[in-house]
């Protein structure tokens, strides 16, 4: 128990550690801008009405999947609920949370009957993100995932858990209140021979 309690606080500490970076680098940023310039945006930014909720964005993603082979299918629904707070009106940070269910049917060998398991996926993480020409933006993410990776005898699920940090860039509409996303993320943490450890991500925003 004392050994899960602290891999899990590590973990938090990860995360913790990944958003004060972005926050102290943007600080010294915004530091240098505000001596060379006598009104830059980031200044006219901040002027109105200081910190709070106006500076808030919101996003979330729908992902619907189906694969099957060697005696096996999967079927997949998630949802990917996020929030920005923007430090600029470029670059902002915020949590993200990632919840899938599965139904997985399994037929092995000469089996009359395929097993049927459902089971769901989890991952909860920080985020940090820059625009760049508007419509451009690049994205770099911690998450703490847990998954199932396989079954028990009974039909109980055997849950495993891993850090991923997703570095990449997308496209947004950009287009008023409203508007969709499309982004391309690399996880550096993923060591998966077989697969490429590429995530594509649609979302729709508001006030991004």
């Amino acid at each position: 128990m004392q050994s899960q309690m602290a891999f899990s606080v590590s973990r938090i500490l990860k995360l913790g550690t990944f958003l004060l970076i972005f926050l102290v680098g943007f600080s010294y940023t915004a530091d240098a801008q505000k001596r060379t310039k006598k009104k830059s945006d980031v200044d006219e930014y901040f002027d109105e009405d200081g910190f709070g909720p106006h500076r808030l964005w919101y996003g979330g993603g729908v992902g619907l999947g189906f694969n099957g082979g060697g005696g096996q299918s999967q079927f997949q629904f998630s949802v990917s609920p996020m929030v920005g707070y923007k430090i600029t009106p470029n670059f902002s940070i915020g949590p993200r949370a990632e919840l899938e269910y599965a139904h997985l049917r399994r037929q092995v060998g000469g089996q009359a009957t395929a097993d049927k398991f459902n089971f769901w996926n989890y991952g909860i993480g920080g985020f940090a993100r820059h625009k760049i020409l508007q419509q451009f933006f690049v994205h770099a993410e911690y998450q703490i995932e847990s998954r199932t990776v396989n079954f028990e005898a009974n039909g109980d699920p055997i849950r495993g858990s891993r850090d991923n940090f997703y570095v990449g860039g997308g496209y947004t509409s950009g287009a008023g209140l409203f508007g969709y996303e499309i982004s391309i993320l690399y996880n550096i943490f993923d060591d998966n021979s077989v697969n490429l450890p590429i995530d594509y991500r649609v979302a729709f925003t508001y006030n991004f």
